[in-house]
């Protein structure tokens, strides 16, 4: 006699970006060494890049608490520069000559030692576009680290977390058939552990593949579809063509 599961409302607390929820692996060693030498980094910062849903945001947050680190933005950056901070999408921010000279200034502020600053965005910054010849000098010397997308044994990890976050244990091929069709990242994951959850809870189902094949479906039948590159060519009607060939005659 199969068992059934026990639905309860338990998404965790406390957000998505805690230090216990990070599952560690290959594709972000490079960025946790890194982070774990913040208070010795070469000119007082450094820069994370990644593809969206790479960690980028949640590394970031663990090492905000850890680090003491206040999040801010190019736009209300404080008037004194100490402690430490970060700032989440630079590339984003940088639009305009002010906030290009707010970067520069807090640049120099982690040179002199006043401040510890964590940056992040999707490229590294040597290709984040700015006009300052010195701004764009010192983003090309920076120290840099890239995250790359989450490899099957970090997003194996992530899916059993988020799982057993819920207090959700799901049949054993469920995981190797989302690993085979999900797109590859933590957001990607979240979201569909968040839908599986809900489905199974609304309509009291254990966690095997009818009910994974079901969300799939329709998550898939939700996204957006791509536009078309061509347009097809139209067709011409009988009367359209009698009158083409009828011009040609004249």
């Amino acid at each position: 006699m199969s068992s059934r599961q026990l639905w309860l409302d338990l998404t965790p607390r406390g957000g998505p970006y805690r230090a216990e929820t990070l599952v560690e692996g290959q594709s972000n060693a490079l960025a946790r060494k890194a982070l774990a030498a913040w208070q010795h980094w070469p000119g007082g910062m450094l820069a994370l890049s990644g593809p969206p849903g790479c960690g980028k945001t949640h590394l970031a947050r663990i090492w905000a608490r850890k680090s003491g680190a206040v999040q801010a933005t190019l736009a209300d950056l404080p008037r004194t520069l100490t402690g430490a901070l970060l700032l989440e999408d630079v590339p984003e921010q940088l639009q305009g000559q002010t906030r290009e000279q707010a970067l520069f200034r807090l640049i120099n502020a982690a040179a002199d030692g006043a401040v510890r600053v964590l940056l992040s965005g999707r490229q590294p910054p040597r290709l984040w576009r700015v006009q300052m010849p010195d701004l764009r000098s010192r983003l090309a010397a920076m120290q840099h680290v890239q995250i790359f997308e989450p490899d099957d044994v970090v997003l194996t990890g992530i899916l059993k977390k988020l799982f057993a976050d819920r207090q959700i244990v799901p049949d054993a091929p469920v995981i190797p058939y989302l690993l085979a069709r999900m797109e590859r990242s933590t957001a990607a994951a979240l979201a569909l552990v968040e839908r599986i959850h809900a489905l199974g809870h609304e309509e009291r189902r254990n966690v095997r593949l009818p009910l994974v094949r079901t969300v799939l479906a329709q998550m898939q039948s939700e996204a957006p579809r791509p536009p078309d590159l061509f347009d097809p060519a139209p067709v011409l009607g009988a009367g359209a063509e009698e009158e083409k060939r009828a011009g040609h005659g004249c």
